[in-house]
């Protein structure tokens, strides 16, 4: 799939939108993004990107992320702010970080890639780009948005994220020189984001293109943009915009249509962990479905029995209008759609099994394909 960037302000709802989609109900809420990404298509920024097979093998690719739990509170500090006499210094904390890793390693940056596709990891390492003047990848490491380290394709190949920077939005700068693996490095930027009270801007994983090339999931920021146009274009038409954006993937259903009737969630350890409970409606009544979820919807259960989980995607969008909801916001009463798509080629093996199959969530449950299961 081909595709420039964003070239209008319709342009960047369309892609927000999409990398909403995409993110299995995680990735956080879309205001700062749809913010920052209108402040640079205002000032004129290059929102374009490159496609993966265009990269150079000698290209210094850098990647950029946020860290911390996606749980409403996370996005709420006034009140801490106030007791603590802090102010907000930093409003791209990714731009901070990338220039701290830059001067902290020597490399000088040409090229970033997101971690993920979801709405703040997506769209603020774009933004970022932009403002750093880098050139942005169509692609990224998970295809989808994924909760921990051991979830993206550098781990499948024994990558380090480290040595990386983290920024915070009060201008803290943390440098996470070395530690004892991948695992130890996220959950101590997992520890600064608590202390920060806040999601913090982590610049890390630097590779060459060769390597990137080796890893990455191509397409999906064009791919992001073409899911949120079609959405919004099948509700001017009149049509089922569910079903429409289904139409979009080679392999993807509508599981479940229903109602949420139970909710429950805590922050923990920096994730958002919880679970949905769905009462069927309409070809689905008198049915349930369960979702649990680790910021990002993993695993699901239909009446009792498990049913998909990941390394298969699981989206719960608005029943009529196929808008993509988050976790941190998903009320009860709400009237939802659950599509399920495909997992990517990338993690269609043991690798991507064991990284986000039922067993590495700690459920005794054997990952059975969704293409199988609908079947």
């Amino acid at each position: 799939m081909s595709g420039c960037g964003l070239q209008s302000e319709q342009d960047i709802h369309d892609f927000t939108r999409g990398t909403d989609f995409l993110s299995a109900n995680g990735g956080g809420v879309p205001e700062d993004t749809l913010e920052l990404l209108g402040d640079d298509f205002e000032r004129g920024l290059d929102l374009s990107w490159v496609e993966l097979q265009d990269l150079a093998d000698e290209a210094s690719v850098v990647c950029t992320f946020f860290s911390g739990s996606i749980a409403p509170g996370s996005f709420d500090r006034s009140n801490i702010e106030g007791e603590m006499c802090l102010e907000r210094k930093v409003r791209r904390p990714l731009v901070a970080a990338v220039r701290e890793l830059e001067a902290f390693s020597g490399e000088k940056f040409d090229t970033m890639i997101s971690v993920e596709v979801g709405v703040i990891n997506t769209g603020l390492a774009f933004d970022a780009a932009a403002n750093l003047g880098l050139r942005m990848l169509d692609a990224d490491y998970a295809g989808r948005a994924i909760p921990e380290v051991d979830c993206i394709t550098p781990s499948f190949f024994a990558k380090l994220i480290y040595p990386m920077v983290c920024v915070d939005h009060y201008g803290d700068i943390t440098y996470v020189k070395d530690a004892q693996g991948n695992r130890m490095a996220e959950r101590l930027s997992k520890f600064i984001s608590a202390a920060s009270w806040s999601l913090v801007g982590t610049a890390g994983i630097m590779l060459s293109g060769k390597e990137v090339k080796e890893i990455a999931v191509p397409g999906t920021l064009s791919q992001s943009l073409a899911i949120g146009r079609r959405i919004r274009e099948a509700r001017a038409a009149g049509h089922d915009p569910v079903q429409v954006v289904v139409g979009e993937f080679e392999q993807a259903w509508i599981l479940f249509r229903g109602t949420i009737a139970g909710r429950e969630w805590e922050d923990r350890d920096g994730y958002m962990w919880g679970e949905h409970e769905i009462e069927g409606e309409d070809a689905f009544a008198g049915q349930t479905l369960k979702l649990w979820f680790k910021n990002e919807n993993h695993m699901s259960w239909l009446n009792g029995e498990p049913y998909v989980t990941s390394p298969d995607i699981l989206e719960l969008v608005d029943a009529q209008t196929a808008e993509p909801l988050t976790n941190t916001r998903i009320e009860e009463g709400q009237h939802v759609a659950l599509i399920g798509v495909r997992r990517r080629d990338q993690f269609d093996n043991q690798k991507g099994i064991d990284a986000l199959g039922p067993r590495h969530w700690g459920f005794d449950v054997d990952f059975r394909p969704l293409e199988k299961l609908v079947e």
